[in-house]
């Protein structure tokens, strides 16, 4: 289940990768705390609970900061992703959280 960590996740990124294009690569080597921060995150907005703009924090090689935000436009799909993730894990009560999650986002 989701433990809460009430404040951005922070994650340090090799700024190369950025260049390239490549924040999945960046996010795939931190995925299990940036999908349980994503659904916390999406939890506590729904829910109305004091919640940070900021997702997650992304620190690069020099200590600079770049904040990640996530519009409710995009809650739907960041689920899906995190659904996807949490079905390899074999998550199940994750997975209901974020179905029950997706049907409240797309009633809105």
């Amino acid at each position: 289940m989701i433990k809460e960590m009430n404040e951005p996740v922070k994650i340090y990124i090799d700024p190369t990768l950025l260049l390239k294009g490549d924040l999945d690569k960046v996010l795939m080597s931190k995925y299990d705390i940036f999908y349980r921060r994503m659904v916390e995150y999406i939890l506590n907005v729904l829910e109305g609970k004091p919640e940070s703009a900021i997702l997650a924090i992304l620190i690069d090689g020099e200590g600079n900061e770049y904040e990640m935000q996530l519009p409710e436009s995009g809650f739907t799909k960041s689920l899906g992703k995190a659904n996807e993730y949490f079905l390899q894990l074999e998550e199940y009560e994750t997975c209901t959280l974020i179905k029950d999650l997706v049907k409240i986002t797309k009633a809105k």
